[in-house]
C-alpha cells in the first residue's frame, strides 16, 4: 500500500512540473483561435502602429473561453516605450480593466531594458520577444487594449494572442488580475503594499524592481501576508531575497521556472549600492497563496527588515503582483500616469 501511495505522489509531482502535460495526448473539448495584428491582405505587414496618446484594440472575444499564451514584439521611437505602453484587460464586460499594467513590468522587464530569461508563466526570448503563458479565463467576453502614453511613436507592434473558446465551459474558474504598484521612495515607517484583494481567490506571482537610493542591502524585509481579514500576519517569511528563493545577496541574474533575477546591475556595483536596480520575480504556481474574503500582501523595507527606514533615504520600488479571484472589475486604483511610473535616484545634499 505503501509503495502505490509513493508511486501516486511521484506522478503527481512529476506531472506538475512537467513542461509537456500529460493530457497533450487527450481529445479537446475547445476550439483554437486567435487574435493578431496578421496583415488582412495576407502580406507581410503584420503590425500596427501607434502614435502617442493613442489606445489601441487588440482585440473583442465573445463567448465563454480563455487567453491561453500572449506573444508580442515591439519597434518604438522611444527607448523607454516599455514603461510607456500600458496593456488592459477586461472581463465579461466589466467597466474597468482587470489587468492594467505597463508592458515591461508585466513581463518582468522592470527597469524598462529588455532582459533575456526563461520561465513556466513568462518568458522573453531573443530577441525583444515577450510571451506570457498565465491562463486567463472567461465567461462572456475578453477585450485587450494596449495604450502609448509615450510622447513617441509605436512604429510597429506585433502581436498574437492565442484563445480557446469552450464547448463546454468551467462554471466556477477565476479571472485573471494584476495589481501595479510604485512607491518613490517608500514611505517610512510602513512596509511595501503588493496586493489588496476582495473576493474570494489565490495569489500567484510578484514581480519587484527596486532602484536603490542608499547603501545597503535591500532585501532584509519579511513578506507579510494577512489573509480573510486577520490582524496578524497569518503567513510571515524570513526575508525579502528569501520570499524570491534566493539568498545571500542574489550575485547575478539567473532563472527558473518558477523564480529568478531578470536584471542585476554590473557585478562591481552588487546588489548593495546607491543607484543599483535589480528585478525579480516570484509565481506561486506550485503554492498558491489562497482567500475566502480578502488578502492583503505586504513586503517589509528598511535596512535590518522591520525598522522601515534606510540611510539617507528610503528606496524607490516598482511592483507587479497577479491573482484570480471572483470577479472581474479592477481591485483598487488605476494605475498612476507616466510621469509617476519612472524613479529617480534621489540626490544627495551637496552634489
Amino acid at each position: 500500500m505503501k509503495s502505490i501511495t509513493l508511486f501516486i505522489l511521484l506522478t503527481l509531482s512529476l506531472g506538475a512540473i512537467c513542461q509537456v502535460p500529460c493530457n497533450l495526448s487527450h481529445q479537446k473539448d475547445f476550439r483554437s483561435e486567435r487574435l493578431s495584428s496578421t496583415d488582412p491582405n495576407h502580406h507581410n505587414a503584420d503590425y500596427r502602429p501607434m502614435q502617442p496618446g493613442q489606445t489601441l484594440t487588440l482585440g473583442v472575444i465573445h463567448g465563454a473561453g480563455r487567453i491561453e499564451h500572449i506573444w508580442m514584439t515591439i519597434a518604438a521611437q522611444d527607448d523607454d516605450h516599455l514603461r510607456e505602453m500600458v496593456l488592459r484587460i477586461y472581463w465579461d464586460g466589466s467597466k474597468t480593466p482587470a489587468v492594467e499594467c505597463p508592458v515591461g513590468d508585466f513581463f518582468a522587464q522592470g527597469p524598462g531594458k529588455y532582459a533575456e530569461f526563461h520561465s513556466a508563466a513568462v518568458s522573453v526570448g531573443g530577441s525583444m520577444a515577450l510571451n506570457c503563458y498565465w491562463p486567463m479565463p472567461f465567461k462572456k467576453e475578453a477585450r485587450v487594449t494596449m495604450t502609448n502614453e509615450g510622447t513617441g511613436k509605436i512604429y510597429a507592434l506585433y502581436y498574437n494572442i492565442d484563445y480557446r473558446l469552450e464547448n463546454h465551459p468551467e462554471p466556477h474558474l477565476l479571472y485573471f488580475h494584476t495589481q501595479y504598484r510604485n512607491d518613490f521612495p517608500a514611505k517610512v515607517g510602513s512596509p511595501i503594499p503588493i496586493c489588496k484583494a476582495s473576493g474570494s481567490g489565490q495569489f500567484v506571482g510578484t514581480v519587484l524592481t527596486v532602484q536603490a537610493n542608499s547603501d545597503g542591502w535591500w532585501g532584509e524585509g519579511n513578506d507579510l501576508w494577512f489573509i480573510d481579514g486577520a490582524k496578524k500576519p497569518t503567513i510571515e517569511g524570513t526575508g525579502s531575497e528569501d520570499y524570491f528563493c534566493g539568498a545571500w545577496d542574489f550575485g547575478h541574474v539567473f532563472q527558473t521556472p518558477y523564480f529568478g533575477v531578470t536584471y542585476y546591475d554590473d557585478a562591481k556595483f552588487g546588489g548593495e549600492k546607491r543607484g543599483i536596480q535589480n528585478t525579480v520575480y516570484r509565481w506561486h504556481i506550485l503554492d498558491p497563496v489562497v482567500f475566502q474574503k480578502s488578502l492583503l500582501f505586504q513586503l517589509q523595507q528598511g535596512s535590518s527588515g522591520d525598522n522601515e527606514d534606510r540611510k539617507p533615504f528610503t528606496n524607490n520600488y516598482t511592483t507587479v503582483g497577479l491573482y484570480y479571484v471572483n470577479h472581474p472589475q479592477r481591485d483598487g486604483e488605476e494605475i498612476p500616469s507616466l510621469s509617476h511610473r519612472i524613479p529617480h535616484l534621489i540626490p544627495l545634499e551637496g552634489h
